[in-house]
């Protein structure tokens, strides 16, 4: 299973030693029209210049601490078309699983960024009609990182293709396990219902949308409800919790966390409180598919219906 987190990138609070030498740029969109050869290495090294100047600026805030503004989205900005469309697909697949993409920003190399933050493109190679590589030396927090970027001629310019040749076959590979995952949660549609003695009998109604798997319903049966419930499965655990868009009843909060077993039920743990119970429930959990689709007469005292 494919492990993803989001990437957030903090300001440094200190001044370090310029690790590596910025290479000056002019703004490319000013030679448009001009007659420039855009496949020739001048340009293409002009053009990586341009893109790395522009990922950060710095300032101080009012504390006289560094502070930086950081472009947003580079990659829609700079990256191929085919790279953004796998881009995009990955990053659906990881929020429907509940996982996060990077651990780091490939951009900066790490997930902070520094204010000795700095890039020098070493090599311009292999230039074709349509590819070129470029091999470059990213700066932060006094670390150097050697880069190699694969660049995609097209819309008139040059876009990065990839990053040290990574990103893309991952994203594929994240997408290929993704689309396991997916049809892996279609056998969990339906309605499943809480086996057990001494508690409050749970029924959680689960359908596919292009989103993944959503709670229709949440609800202990015949007393009371839960609202904004938010469903992930990574292909092997299920989660359920409650999102913090009850702003009306933020005591209401239910955490699932389950697996299927053996017997194709869903077993784990769960916690669980309501406005409207006299007491929460923590402890373990069955859960079994279409359990309620035989049963008639439902009262108050869910207990009559344990197994």
């Amino acid at each position: 299973m494919f492990i993803v987190v989001i990437l957030t990138l903090t300001a440094c609070s200190h001044k370090t030693d310029k690790a590596g030498v910025q290479t000056d740029s002019q703004v490319v969109d000013t030679l448009a029209g001009t007659g420039v050869d855009r496949h020739s290495e001048a340009y293409i090294r002009q053009r990586i210049d341009s893109i790395y100047n522009s990922l950060v600026s710095w300032t101080t805030d009012e504390n006289g601490y560094d502070d930086f503004v950081l472009l947003p989205n580079p990659d829609s900005l700079y990256c191929s078309s085919r790279y953004n469309a796998l881009l995009a697909q990955a990053l659906e697949v990881s929020e429907q699983t509940g996982d996060i993409l990077f651990d780091a920003d490939y951009w900066v190399c790490g997930q902070d960024i520094s204010r000795d933050f700095s890039h020098k493109v070493e090599k311009v190679r292999d230039i074709t009609d349509s590819t070129a590589v470029v091999e470059l030396k990213v700066y932060n927090f006094s670390n150097e990182h050697d880069v190699e970027l694969t660049l995609l001629f097209e819309r008139g310019d040059w876009y990065i293709d990839d990053f040290n040749g990574d990103n893309q076959p991952y994203f594929r590979e994240t997408i290929k396990e993704g689309l396991m995952v997916r049809e892996k949660a279609r056998s969990l549609v339906g309605s499943w219902g809480w086996v057990g003695e001494n508690c409050p009998e749970l029924l959680l109604d689960l359908e596919m949308t292009d989103k993944g798997l959503k709670a229709t319903q949440c609800d202990v049966y015949r007393m009371y409800g839960f609202d904004h419930t938010q469903v992930t499965f990574n292909g092997d655990l299920l989660y359920v919790a409650e999102s913090d868009g009850d702003e009306l009843s933020p005591e209401n909060q239910i955490y699932l966390h389950l697996q299927l077993d053996e017997r194709g039920d869903l077993v784990g743990s769960c916690t669980l409180s309501h406005r409207l119970a006299s007491k929460g429930y923590e402890g373990p959990i069955r859960l079994r598919k279409d359990y309620f689709m035989y049963r008639d007469g439902a009262q108050k005292t869910l207990s009559d219906y344990a197994e």
